[in-house]
């Protein structure tokens, strides 16, 4: 009966030291008891499985301090990292902060080899359904927003089991024609890279690219570009002095010297302006941003077609040129504008939207060299 109490005793310290030990395994894992690291540069695209059916395809890269934790889990004979994918539609609801379970699996790790292998994860698949969106995904009416976090089941096998997760990923879109209807092959990646700095105007979202800009619209995203790029709100001037408008931006635009009128009490916001009057514009654009800027343009080349451009936009279009956010067609002609009314009747030189939202986010990029 000693002998058995003894036993007892024995059993009950080892249990008891065990379970003092078993809270303190996270914190040993080699990235504590948390993720620093979230996964990084993810992407994603929709493709479809053999029957026609839409899925998700995503594209990451892992931080080296994952397959640290992979090799801790398959030394401990533990389940190694999971990865959970997050979504949303359009301006809804996270999935993960409206309480829903995340889907996800696990990171595979080659126990033979006892390397990860490629740092990039580029074999994730996620059903639509499984994110409970129904089976059609239609990327020309929603935008789909996703990002992955990681997931770490610590203390495993323990009554103190828990999850540990890692930060989320940048978030990935996919629905590129949710903001316009119509564009170009040529422009697509712009007019995503102007979206994704948020240079384009809500007054040209979901708007047909191929069509040519009106004064208003142009307006509009000159003093985007212009707040965008120096940090500062701008101010409308303070006497609207056209009857045809009252657009703040337009207001704004006039004030920061971008534009004017097309007489002294009007200012036609829904004329289409052409190649020139664009460069222009967006010239002034430049130098309300950089007032102090270096915009000589003596020894530029001519364009083939120069004589066609008017004397007011010489130094806009060949500055622009100069600093390569503007360039000619394959023969190198500018194409300032309409010459004849077959031209005309043609919309020969007349600016588009996806062109001027182009130019915008070159502009965008040129800015920190002027």
């Amino acid at each position: 009966m000693k002998r058995k109490a003894i036993t007892f005793i024995i059993t009950a310290v080892i249990m008891w030291a065990m379970l003092a030990i078993l809270p303190a395994f996270a914190a040993d894992l080699p990235t504590g008891s948390n993720f620093d690291k979230a996964p990084q540069n993810l992407t994603v695209e929709v493709k479809q499985w053999a029957d026609g059916k839409p899925y998700f395809a995503l594209q990451w890269t892992n931080p080296e301090s994952i397959w640290e934790l992979q090799q801790y889990g398959v030394e401990h004979g533990e389940w190694g990292a999971e990865y959970q994918i997050d979504m949303k539609i359009g301006d809804g609801q996270w999935l993960h902060e409206a309480g829903e379970s995340l889907f996800g699996n696990g990171i595979n790790f080659d126990e033979e080899l006892d390397e990860p292998g490629n740092y990039v994860t580029d074999d994730v698949t996620c059903d639509p359904v499984d994110m409970g969106v129904n089976e059609t995904i239609d990327i020309k009416t929603n935008v789909y927003y996703l990002r992955v976090r990681y997931a770490y089941s610590a203390n495993q096998g323990s009554d103190d089991e828990h999850y540990i997760y890692s930060p989320f990923s940048n978030v990935a879109s996919i629905g590129m024609e949710a903001f316009y209807k119509e564009a170009s092959e040529w422009a697509k990646s712009e007019l995503q890279g102007a979206n994704d700095l948020g240079l384009i105007p809500a007054i040209l979202k979901g708007a047909d690219m191929t069509k040519p800009i009106t004064r208003e619209e142009f307006c509009e995203l000159a003093v985007l570009l212009y707040e965008k790029v120096t940090g500062q709100k701008s101010e409308p001037v303070a006497s609207n002095p056209f009857t045809d408008t009252s657009n703040l931006q337009i207001l704004k635009a006039y004030n920061l010297g971008i534009t004017a009128g097309t007489s002294p009490t009007t200012f036609s916001p829904n004329v289409l302006i052409n190649r020139e009057q664009c460069a222009a514009m967006l010239f002034r654009a430049i130098k309300a941003i950089h007032p102090q800027g270096d915009y000589n343009v003596t020894g530029t080349p001519d364009f083939p077609d120069q004589k066609y451009i008017s004397d007011w936009a010489v130094e806009a279009t060949k500055y622009m040129n100069k600093i390569g956010i503007i360039a000619g067609d394959a023969q190198g002609n500018f194409m300032p504008k309409a010459t004849t009314p077959a031209q005309e009747a043609a919309g020969y030189g007349m600016a588009t939207r996806e062109q001027a939202i182009a130019l915008s986010v070159r502009t965008y990029e040129k800015a920190p060299t002027i």
